[in-house]
Parts: C-alpha cells; structure tokens; sequence
C-alpha cells in the first residue's frame, strides 16, 4: 500500500545499459571527426542524445518499458549529482544545476522525438541547436551526426525490446 513512499531498487540491467549509454557518448569520434565539444555540455549533449533515442525507440513498447525508461533517467540524474560534486560544484548549487540539466533533457526528448518522426532537415535542425548549441563553426558535420543517429536508430528498432530491457545491446555493429 505505502510502495510509493519506497524507493525503487534500479536493476542491474538498467545500470547496464546506463554503461552502454555512457560508453557510446564518450567514444572518440564524436570529438575528433563529428565536431561536438569535448567539454562537459558536449558530453552530457552526447548522452542526452543517445538517451532521448533509446527512450523514442521504448516509447511504445508498454508499461515494462516506460518504467525502465523512467529508472534510465533517474540513473542517468543520479550520476550527474555525482560527477558535479566531484567536479566541485558547491552542494548549494547542485541541485539547481541537476534541476536545469533534467528540464534541459525533457525539452530535448520533445525536440528529438519530433525530428525523428519528422524529415533528415529537421533532425539536422534540431542537432545543430541541442548539440552544437548553433555555433556555425562547429555544426560543419550535423548531416554526419545525423546519419549516425538515423543508423543506430534503425539498429535499436532491428533489436528486440527484452534484449535492450536487459542491457545487452549495442548502438552500433562490431565492425563500425
């Protein structure tokens, strides 16, 4: 009866596909051949793109999966509370920047899931604003971005629900 006032244990397999996420938006390429910024709103850019993918991909998969989604994206706060402390933002200060960062990725979850279901000019739109920020100089390979997001979405809607509900997927093939 009292559940809610319980907080809910996140499964292995949400931390492991939290990793997954991780990992992917940390690789190399994205700083040295598609020109997204190797600073902390480049990475956390990064991230919310691959999270805002995965969750479009879930959206409609039911109530296992919106859960899912919805432990992913406490994980992924959790983290981010983490690694400013230990960035040495002050504990005053924290909450509010983990507060404008979730209200940051909402908008973005919106923007993207337009995009998606929309046209590859509007994805490129929508790329150069969240993840370039509109800096002209940098967005030179929003249609490689973009290319990238059109594959690795088309590789997660090939890969069956459970087996990305179980953290044992990957966003791109062995040989990309």
């Amino acid at each position: 009866m009292f559940n809610w006032l319980k907080p809910r244990l996140v499964s292995k397999e949400v931390d492991l596909t939290y990793n997954v996420i991780v990992n992917q938006a940390r690789k190399p390429m994205f700083y040295q051949d598609i020109g997204v910024a190797d600073t902390l709103d480049g990475r956390f850019d990064l991230l919310g793109l691959h999270i805002c993918v995965l969750f479009y991909r879930l959206k409609s998969e039911g109530e296992q999966a919106n859960i899912f989604s919805q432990d992913l994206f406490d994980v992924m706060f959790t983290d981010m509370d983490r690694s400013l402390r230990e960035l040495g933002v002050g504990d005053l200060s924290v909450g509010r920047r983990v507060k404008e960062m979730g209200r940051a990725l909402l908008g973005r979850l919106e923007a993207y899931d337009r995009a998606l279901d929309s046209d590859f000019k509007e994805l490129e739109n929508v790329l150069t604003r969240n993840v370039y920020r509109g800096n002209p100089n940098m967005c030179r390979q929003v249609g490689k971005l973009a290319s990238y997001v059109k594959n690795i979405l088309a590789r997660l809607e090939k890969t069956p629900t459970d087996v990305i509900l179980r953290g044992k997927f990957s966003f791109e093939n062995g040989d990309d």
